[in-house]
């Protein structure tokens, strides 16, 4: 995926300048920054749901238009995880929330059936599928809405602070199913997050937002050397010790 001096703004001032980036197909991208940077807008903007002022953005290939075909198409193959799973989950069970992406795929039958099961096993929630979405503790409601972008087989995964909120047992479960599913699926993974750790130790290639321009881009150890960085980035000594220890 390459962006190409992307340019937007909202009504209160804020803008997107002269932002470019490349995402490289199975590696995992970290896009981090502070409060109000403008990491979830650039998230929407890729996936069509805002119009860029200006500039260009391509993904597998193709430059987006925003025309409703072409969108369609493309999103197929996007899974956007946003950080409130509430916002995701509707249905009255586990099985039917996770069904409703593939039935817009129009598979057959017995393909959504095999897609079901395969993503909640994937994230380990096969025991729950008759279970109230509802019901589930916060960590549960945040595997069972990645399972329903499971399904639909995606090549990008796009998620937005997927380890807000989260005890340590929730991320450090979190982060095997995704390093699971990108080894085996072959998933590009774009993840924001406020977090030193999970850019230093999980992404490949970082980009460092303030006030929507763009600070730094590239490896994370060489992000991190830079005083400007870890400013923003602050400091997670303690995380990164209690997953090290496990």
């Amino acid at each position: 995926m390459d962006v190409e001096n992307l340019n937007f703004n909202y009504s209160n001032g804020f803008h997107l300048k002269d932002l470019s980036l490349r995402i490289e197909e199975d590696t995992v991208y970290s896009l981090t920054g502070n409060n109000g940077s403008g990491k979830t807008t650039l998230l929407k903007l890729i996936v069509g749901l805002l119009k860029p002022k200006s500039g260009i953005i391509r993904v597998f290939g193709e430059t987006l238009t925003r025309k409703k075909t072409q969108l369609w198409r493309i999103r197929q193959k996007i899974g956007f995880l946003f950080q409130n799973p509430d916002d995701q989950l509707f249905a009255p069970t586990i099985e039917e929330d996770v069904a409703f992406g593939a039935r817009n795929l129009k598979l057959k039958d017995e393909e959504i059936k095999n897609r079901v099961e395969w993503a909640l096993r994937a994230v380990d929630l096969l025991n729950c599928k008759t279970h109230s979405p509802f019901n589930l503790s916060w960590g549960q409601k945040k595997r069972a809405a990645l399972a329903g972008l499971l399904a639909m087989k995606p090549k990008l995964l796009i998620l937005d602070e997927p380890f807000a909120n989260l005890d340590f047992k929730s991320i450090y479960n979190h982060l095997a199913i995704l390093e699971k599913l990108r080894k085996e699926e072959q998933m590009t993974i774009l993840f924001t997050t406020h977090n030193s750790f999970f850019v230093e130790k999980w992404a490949d290639k970082m980009l460092v937002l303030n006030s929507g321009k763009k600070l730094f881009e590239g490896d994370p150890k060489e992000g991190f050397s830079k005083p400007q960085v870890k400013q923003i980035m602050g400091s997670y000594d303690e995380i990164y010790k209690l997953i090290r220890e496990r």
